[in-house]
């Protein structure tokens, strides 16, 4: 990973180094061809030019034919201009071939020869090209020609001097060694994530990023964050999932075997004993589609994604969980009243807020005392609503008060399935409850009983 990483760093900064090299080089190029001298009314690559032909010039009359003939060969510091120079008899000084304007040019300088004593003729111009004549001392007249040749691209790649080369490699190796160093800086923390998710998917649950040591911008902080609360996160749904598969294994065995008890009774038993065991084959059968239904619903609430937007009217849903509370409670003279009464509203799950209350109340109502009445109270507490349930049945021993929200757990095992309870109804209450950033706890009333108080944020 990281070498194909190097690679694309690499070669992603010198293209743009290239690029950059070249638009320089144009802007450089263009400013010297165009912008003119102070004061003077030539540009800069033609004085540049008149330079190269005065030094020419000077090597023909001081140095002699084979002194200007080497300089040319070597023409280590013409650039990109080229100096041309041409003998009596037309022939370039060192066989060059040379395009038809320059041909032309060195003809119009050798027309314009120096006047009288002259060493040098006037100067012939063109758009990329100067001229003129210069008078040896012993073997006649020459014509000295600089021109501006080719494009800018091949001017670029085929005059270019030695140390422009030697530049432009000391360029690619610290381009090479700051790409490595910054590929090393982006790939280490992240071959660490790649190598925490494998574990994680090889089934290493306790798979963490953890503090990183190289590579801790804030972006991959932030990015190994977020892989750690994942991880975390997946693993209490799993370890969630397993903890409810192994309870609800462990719940139905009871059940089934109530079930089996009654099937070989009825088998055998007279018509009497028949219908005792159908009776008691349903009530086993409803119970279990309770727990399965609630188990359901449990794990809903623990992993799927439920819709948080419905206009939840607080003391209408109450009322609707208390009267149908209310109405099974009539048999063995239990009530639910609402003694404290608010109008409160919030934006949530109205189906997992109603199941929770649901949950909450009945449960209350299938431990309080016959003919006593389950109290509830609805107030606001400055930015929550307040919700309070109190039975009035035996009440939970105070180690076990946090415990009684776990699924599954029963403080009267007995009594919790002779009452029909699966030990999930709380479980679920607390899921719902804390999927719209409340809390819910329990704690034993004064004069006996349970109370139950529900914290729900609704704003300013």
């Amino acid at each position: 990973m990281m070498q194909r990483l190097f690679w694309r760093i690499f070669a992603a900064l010198w293209i743009a180094t290239v690029f950059l090299l070249v638009v320089f080089s144009w802007v450089a190029t263009s400013n010297f061809e165009t912008e003119k001298m102070p004061g003077l009314d030539i540009t800069r690559l033609q004085a540049s030019m008149d330079d190269l032909l005065a030094r020419t010039g000077r090597e023909l009359r001081h140095e002699g034919i084979e002194s200007t003939r080497q300089w040319l060969r070597a023409a280590s510091g013409f650039g990109p201009v080229s100096v041309y120079v041409f003998g009596p008899d037309g022939h370039e000084l060192i066989g060059r071939s040379t395009s038809e304007t320059v041909a032309r040019a060195a003809a119009a300088a050798f027309s314009n020869l120096p006047a009288g004593a002259a060493p040098y003729g006037a100067i012939q111009s063109a758009e990329r090209l100067r001229a003129f004549s210069v008078r040896t001392r012993t073997i006649g007249v020459y014509a000295v020609v600089a021109a501006l040749e080719g494009s800018f691209l091949s001017r670029l790649a085929s005059r270019r001097p030695t140390w422009f080369w030697q530049n432009i490699f000391v360029a690619m190796a610290v381009s090479a060694a700051f790409s490595l160093l910054f590929a090393w800086y982006v790939a280490a923390p992240l071959q660490r994530i790649r190598a925490s998710a494998h574990r994680f998917a090889e089934g290493d649950l306790d798979a963490r990023v953890g503090r990183l040591r190289f590579g801790r911008s804030t972006e991959i902080n932030a990015l190994a964050t977020e892989f750690d609360a994942m991880a975390e996160r997946i693993k209490a749904f799993i370890e969630s999932h397993r903890r409810l598969v192994r309870d609800v294994s462990h719940e139905l065995r009871s059940p089934l075997a109530r079930q089996r008890v009654a099937l070989e009774l009825a088998r055998g038993g007279d018509a009497a004993q028949v219908n005792a065991s159908l009776d008691r084959i349903e009530c086993e059968s409803d119970r279990l589609e309770a727990m399965l239904a609630q188990a359901l619903e449990l794990s809903r609430l623990e992993t799927a994604i439920m819709p948080m937007d419905d206009h939840v009217e607080l003391d209408a849903l109450l009322d609707d969980v208390i009267t149908n509370a209310d109405y099974e409670g009539v048999p063995r003279g239990r009530k639910v009243v609402l003694l404290e009464r608010t109008r409160l509203s919030l934006v949530g799950s109205h189906p997992a807020l109603y199941s929770a209350f649901e949950n909450v109340i009945r449960n209350a109502l299938a431990y309080t005392a016959d003919g006593s009445a389950v109290g509830v109270r609805l107030a606001r507490v400055g930015a929550w609503a307040s919700v309070k349930v109190r039975d009035h049945g035996p009440g939970v021993p105070p180690g076990e008060l946090a415990r009684i929200f776990e699924p599954f757990y029963r403080t009267d095992t007995a009594r919790a399935r002779s009452s029909g309870g699966t030990g999930l109804g709380l479980a679920i209450a607390r899921r719902a409850i804390e999927r719209h950033g409340g809390t819910i706890l329990a704690q034993n009333a004064d004069g006996g009983g349970l109370e139950v108080t529900i914290e729900l944020p609704i704003g300013p």
